[in-house]
């Protein structure tokens, strides 16, 4: 068995079939291939920094709406890079199961984690690096046409938004419900509206 196949048992209840089953305009290597395993072996990650290990348990997904959330993103985020048309069904599918919106043009490494993460929107073309963990109602979204960018290790508490043309440096962290409008650097912590650095 596909070390994956319980996953996609799992999509193929969401959807009533398969991703496999898509009548996509994908060749065979493609829909079978690389992209998906990519997609689901960046999940593993994230799976890691929930239950700390690699072993992915379906039914700890199930009982996971922030895991939902995360690996209906990597499956959408990669249904993006292939130039699939599914990417927003998968996206769309992962914001009515949580109440979270990963939209597919982000780029999020490896090992994101989301605590609680009711109205948390990460928008259309954000960077994050890998092992950010965000909390619930926070909003990384576009100002003037331009996104975030945001480090690894970076923590954002509950009801932040980190908007427009700005660096979050690794490491940082941002205080809850602050409005962050200029560059944070790497290991400080910002807090307030607007924002301003603290250590």
């Amino acid at each position: 068995m596909h070390k994956f196949e319980e996953l996609i048992n799992l999509q193929r209840g969401w959807f009533r079939k398969s991703i496999y089953d898509f009548p996509e305009q994908l060749s065979f290597e493609k829909t079978r291939g690389h992209w998906l395993e990519d997609a689901f072996e960046d999940f593993v990650y994230d799976y890691e920094r929930y239950f700390n290990s690699k072993d992915v348990c379906v039914q700890n997904v199930k009982s996971r709406p922030e895991l939902q959330a995360i690996m209906l993103f990597r499956i959408s985020r990669s249904l993006f890079l292939a130039e699939s048309s599914y990417c927003d069904a998968f996206s769309l599918l992962g914001r009515f199961l949580s109440g979270i919106e990963l939209y597919y043009s982000a780029s999020i490494g490896k090992g994101l984690k989301i605590n609680h993460g009711i109205g948390t929107v990460v928008g259309a073309r954000v960077i994050i690096g890998s092992n950010c963990l965000i909390h619930q109602g926070v909003t990384f979204g576009d100002k003037d046409g331009y996104r975030p960018l945001i480090g690894d290790n970076v923590t954002v508490y509950a009801g932040a938004k980190i908007i427009g043309n700005v660096s979050v440096g690794d490491n940082a962290v941002i205080g809850a419900n602050s409005v962050v409008l200029k560059d944070v650097p790497i290991n400080c912590t910002a807090a307030g509206v607007p924002a301003r650095i603290l250590t």
